[in-house]
């Protein structure tokens, strides 16, 4: 978590979720990537769906190219997968200290399920403004406890 620290110190959540965020829209967008090479690799290797018959000679280094551009981009994806694992793990240990349970469930909505503020207080049925409220109740707990 040492690069997700403010200026005294303390974990800044919000620069931890916009890292993780933007890092859940790339692997997305990966993963997309990938599938839209797949389906640019049936049509290469003339396996596409079609009532027209049709001679096909498939273009053996374009496939070629396809398939190593989907190997390197799933091994891409890994390797995100794994720096965003990691800092779900970081921030549900920090979080699993808050003994309140409305304030780790808003903890946990937020920063693991990364839910928008509306709908976080939609679930608690509470104003947004509320939530707010709770939320830097709930960073205050978590300042606490890093200062032990």
């Amino acid at each position: 978590m040492t690069g997700y620290m403010d200026e005294v110190g303390y974990v800044d959540m919000k620069e931890y979720w916009y890292h993780a965020n933007r890092l859940r829209k790339r692997i997305d967008r990966k993963i997309h990537e990938i599938h839209m090479l797949r389906q640019r690799a049936e049509g290469i290797n003339g396996s596409g769906m079609s009532d027209t018959p049709r001679i096909v000679s498939p273009n053996h280094d374009k496939m070629e190219n396809v398939v190593f551009k989907i190997m390197a981009l799933e091994k891409e994806v890994q390797n995100m997968q794994a720096e965003l694992d990691a800092l779900f793990g970081d921030i549900e240990k920090l979080i699993k200290h808050i003994d309140d349970f409305d304030l780790y469930d808003l903890l946990q909505k937020r920063y693991i399920e990364f839910k928008t503020w509306p709908a976080i207080a939609a679930d608690f049925g509470y104003s947004v403004q509320n939530i707010y409220r709770l939320h830097t109740k709930a960073l205050e707990k978590l300042r606490v406890y890093e200062s032990m």
